[in-house]
């Protein structure tokens, strides 16, 4: 069996893009599985370096009108043996709908991930014409796949409310244990440092909930400072707001970080936040968790409860600004009490057992040999 993943970019895994990190790890594991791997990226510079892989990567050009494919692309699945799975990331991407509709006509079995498109936050934005795109495009390539993967099951249910027919997987994304540095420079304050790392969007992330719970924070008297790693169309949006509310010497904006440096400034902090609106299940809540940070996390992460079982950080069960602000308040009395790192060692073993990467790919391979 050949094993194919389909993603629009490089599966770059130094980049701030969350599918293409899975996509990179999962075709590691299952190549170190013993099978037989590629990745498929459609790109605007499929020439241009990019890092070193273990598993077969080929690069095809993306067209500027969406619905025409790279002959090189037509050409590739014609070549295709019977026997060829291919695992396809993403949603309401035109170019996977024609793609899927070259398969079909081939003979050859594919699997969806939505990675959190189908969710209903997502298809409230811009939601009639996704909801036009959606019947036209997205319903076809979803009625012809194998199965649909969900990467938990907030996100199995709001898919089952749009498309009930196709059979649903429900296993999560993972974390490989062994990209965390060994060495962490673990800088402890004597005030809670709570972070953010990931693209600075505000619907998406819900950054504008976070800088609004972190504001009652601080009016109420709290010690802490808040810390976000990343860049994004809400950076100047959310640079103006914390300049208006004189928060400018406990909001500290960092930039794009990679590798080494990432790790070592969410080490120092003593809680992750992600209050996303929508989501498929965040890799960058996995990374935090993996370095041993207490994680706050809204719903739409798919991550709430297992957090909450494993005791390994707070799961808003309201994603507001006031009950960021609430959360904010019990980091600092773990802190004072000097339970973080202990909360964080919780973060760190329930990443060991739910998230482990060689189990998650055994499961998928699974459903393709099916």
């Amino acid at each position: 069996m050949h094993i194919i993943h389909l993603v629009l970019g490089k599966a770059n895994p130094d980049r701030m893009n969350g599918v293409n990190k899975v996509v990179d790890n999962l075709a590691k594991e299952q190549t170190v599985l013993g099978y037989r791997v590629s990745v498929w990226g459609i790109t605007p510079d499929p020439k241009d370096k990019t890092t070193e892989r273990t598993y077969d990567l080929n690069l095809f050009q993306a067209k500027r009108n969406k619905l025409i494919l790279d002959a090189e692309i037509k050409k590739a699945i014609e070549e295709c043996p019977k026997d060829t799975v291919f695992h396809i990331h993403g949603g309401f991407i035109p170019e996977f709908y024609h793609f899927t509709k070259l398969l079909n006509k081939h003979g050859l079995d594919f699997i969806l991930t939505p990675h959190g498109n189908y969710a209903a936050n997502a298809l409230r934005k811009n939601g009639l014409l996704k909801c036009i795109y959606f019947n036209l495009f997205e319903k076809n390539m979803l009625s012809t796949c194998k199965a649909i993967h969900c990467l938990g099951e907030r996100e199995k249910n709001d898919i089952d409310k749009v498309h009930a027919l196709s059979k649903k997987l429900l296993i999560p994304n993972g974390q490989r244990m062994e990209d965390i540095p060994k060495m962490l420079s673990r800088t402890e304050s004597s005030i809670p440092v709570f972070g953010y790392c990931g693209r600075i969007t505000r619907d998406q992330k819900g950054l504008d909930l976070l800088i609004e719970g972190f504001k009652k924070y601080k009016d109420q008297n709290g010690t802490g400072q808040l810390k976000l790693i990343g860049n994004g169309e809400y950076l100047n949006e959310l640079t103006k707001y914390v300049r208006k509310n004189n928060l400018i010497d406990v909001v500290l904006f960092l930039g794009v970080r990679y590798g080494d440096d990432k790790f070592n400034e969410i080490a120092a902090m003593d809680a992750f936040y992600h209050p996303s609106r929508n989501e498929g299940l965040p890799t960058a809540v996995l990374e935090a968790a993996a370095t041993g940070i207490p994680c706050v996390v809204s719903s739409f992460t798919n991550m709430g409860e297992t957090i909450e079982k494993s005791n390994a950080g707070i799961f808003l069960k309201k994603n507001t600004p006031d009950e960021i602000c609430t959360s904010m308040f019990q980091i600092e009395l773990w802190k004072k009490e000097n339970k973080i790192r202990l909360i964080g060692q919780n973060a760190v073993n329930m990443i060991k057992l739910n998230f482990d990467w060689n189990t998650i790919a055994q499961k998928l391979i699974k459903v393709y040999e099916e």
